[in-house]
């Protein structure tokens, strides 16, 4: 049985690191994502698939409650809120969170808890459950609106690593990872390409080969070969095939005249 993907968001590093090693002692649990505050949690959320959220509920900017407004019903994860006041864990019910936990935590306590939650998980709670989430918060002041997404959030062992969209120079696929290039250094994501690539401003990022993707900013010119292929040469001077099959979909989008 594959572990519970859990993503701990807390504005104190004490907290996140007390939940790391009570978490640590779990065979069965695996932290997939730290987030600092309430808007780093609604951003990892957009490209992290979790499986249970530890979220702390009195944060600077997005509270607890306001995280789940701004990710919305369909992809709100099951919910143990985590607060030193027995006041928001009463709240937490309210939202129909699955549990929640006070600090200083209690390692049985939270075990109980990540025990019903993965039973919850277990019984494959439907979206109905989500919808119940957002539909309870709906009393409390809006979130604020976010900024457009302008970087990729990649898990690096127990951080999250943050890469602008301007940084990334191309994009290449192995198997179900991909490798993102920035300048001098790469990053491992666990991600097959095309589903990376549905998630990236079509208008920034686009795919010329069955194994890469660039970053069209990033393109310096493109040298006609022979037999109608051709070839990317990036700002860096990093050579790229594009293939055909790909051609058509280039002079469409970005008018190259290939």
């Amino acid at each position: 049985m594959k572990p519970l993907r859990v993503a701990i968001v807390d504005d104190e590093e004490p907290a996140r690191a007390a939940l790391r090693v009570l978490l640590s002692r779990r065979p069965d649990v695996e932290v997939a994502a730290e987030c600092r505050n309430g808007e780093e949690a609604v951003e990892v959320l957009g490209w992290v698939a979790i499986d249970l959220l530890l979220l702390d509920v009195q944060m600077p900017g997005f509270d607890g409650f306001q995280v789940v407004q701004a990710v919305g019903a369909e992809h709100m994860p099951p919910t143990i809120f985590v607060t030193a006041y027995d006041a928001y864990a009463l709240r937490a019910f309210d939202v129909q969170a699955i549990d929640y936990v006070l600090k200083p935590f209690d390692e049985a306590r939270l075990f109980a808890a990540i025990d019903r939650a993965a039973r919850r998980i277990a019984d494959r709670r439907t979206a109905e459950w989500a919808r119940a989430l957002v539909a309870a918060a709906k009393d409390r002041a809006p979130a604020p609106p976010m900024m457009q997404r302008s970087r990729l959030p990649v898990p690096a062992g127990d951080r999250i690593l943050f890469v602008p969209f301007d940084e990334i120079d191309w994009i290449e696929a192995q198997d179900q990872y991909v490798t993102l290039h920035t300048g001098k250094k790469s990053l491992m994501m666990r991600q097959p390409l095309h589903a990376l690539l549905a998630r990236l401003p079509a208008d920034r990022f686009a795919q010329i080969h069955r194994s890469h993707a660039v970053n069209v900013s990033r393109v310096k010119e493109v040298v006609r070969l022979a037999k109608g292929d051709a070839q990317v040469i990036l700002v860096g001077g990093q050579p790229l095939r594009l293939s055909r099959r790909f051609r058509d979909d280039l002079r469409q989008r970005y008018q190259w005249p290939l």
